[in-house]
């Protein structure tokens, strides 16, 4: 037996993992229609994304366009009521200080001696009164009647408040 060595090898490639063949298969005519129609309503789907996209855009863009418009309106009437406020304010300071010139000391008594002829008055002109030395109220007596009396309007009074109270 141990002169049986010859040359040959094993062959270990038939134990290794083989790939496998790739076997073209024919396409199925239901899937690629199916498929087709997939792709088609995707591709709609993806045009109304973008355009719903594109509009909500430019809607808010147009609406911030408006509010900015809106707030420069408001701005210019906010300064002209501003500058009218202030024109108002001068005004009433001039009126203000017209109406201190018409009514001051000086100017009733030019237009009281100028216009109406009024004077000042003179001291001989000043009279003094004097006044007593308060008003006195007299009441008149009750005449005393009997104790009879007396206790019979006590007791009336009371019945009178009585039904004062229970009315």
């Amino acid at each position: 037996m141990a002169g049986n060595r010859g040359t040959e090898a094993y062959d270990l490639s038939l134990f290794e993992p083989r790939p496998a063949k790739i076997v073209e298969l024919k396409p199925n005519k239901k899937m690629l229609k199916a498929q087709r129609k997939k792709a088609k309503i995707q591709a709609v789907l993806n045009t109304a994304a973008t355009l719903s996209v594109a509009a909500i855009t430019v809607t808010v863009l147009g609406l911030m366009l408006a509010s900015r418009v809106r707030m420069t309106e408001l701005d210019t009437v906010i300064n002209a009521r501003e500058e009218r406020l202030v024109e108002l304010q001068s005004e009433e300071a001039r009126l203000t200080d017209e109406l201190g010139r018409m009514v001051s000391t000086e100017s009733v008594e030019n237009y009281a001696q100028n216009t109406l002829g009024m004077q000042k008055m003179e001291s001989y002109q000043i009279e003094y009164i004097q006044v007593g030395s308060g008003d006195k109220v007299e009441m008149a007596e009750e005449e005393a009647g009997s104790i009879l009396e007396s206790i019979g309007s006590a007791i009336s009074n009371f019945f009178a408040q009585l039904t004062y109270l229970f009315e």
